[in-house]
């Protein structure tokens, strides 16, 4: 399978949001559940990215900066949590958010550490949206956990209810 970088926006009009020149890289296993993603990306007026594997999400991000990593926790080539840890290495200033059908208590230990956000599965598309525009303007969001400057000062958010997404 060939990949190829790609230039996805919302297509032209006004931009809902202020950092439309954000890029983002959504990393999904799931077809379905990855277009859900991409439309409310784009609907959110971001360019983004987006792959199904951690071998394809490294390939873009020798290619291009990402502000912003969505990835899924449990990828059929590996660990989300694992791969944004890669990911960081590279790019010190990219926040990421793990998305998960697993519960937070179960895969906190992976997911704490490694990144800003966290949403349980299925979430709905306009608190997808509302978190990607939180994350990008660094304001606290009450549906993630945030990550402070020293371990010890780590404090878990409520997690995002299920949803319709």
């Amino acid at each position: 399978m060939r990949l190829a970088l790609s230039e996805h926006s919302s297509g032209g009009g006004m931009q809902r949001n202020l950092f439309s020149s954000a890029r983002i890289l959504l990393v999904e296993s799931d077809a379905p559940f990855r277009r859900s993603l991409e439309n409310g990306v784009k609907r959110a007026g971001y360019l983004f990215d987006s792959c199904s594997t951690c071998d394809q999400a490294r390939q873009l991000a020798k290619a291009r900066r990402y502000d912003l990593c969505v990835v899924e926790y449990h990828l059929r080539d590996g660990n989300g949590a694992r791969l944004v840890a890669e990911l960081k290495k590279v790019h010190a200033t990219l926040r990421a958010v793990l998305i998960s059908f697993y519960d937070f208590e179960w895969i906190s230990r992976d997911v704490t550490p490694v990144a800003d956000g966290f949403l349980k599965k299925p979430f709905d598309l306009l608190d997808f949206e509302h978190m990607i525009h939180s994350m990008l303007a660094a304001v606290p969001s009450p549906v993630l956990f945030s990550r402070f400057s020293s371990s010890s000062d780590q404090v878990p958010a409520p997690i995002l209810k299920e949803g319709v997404l």
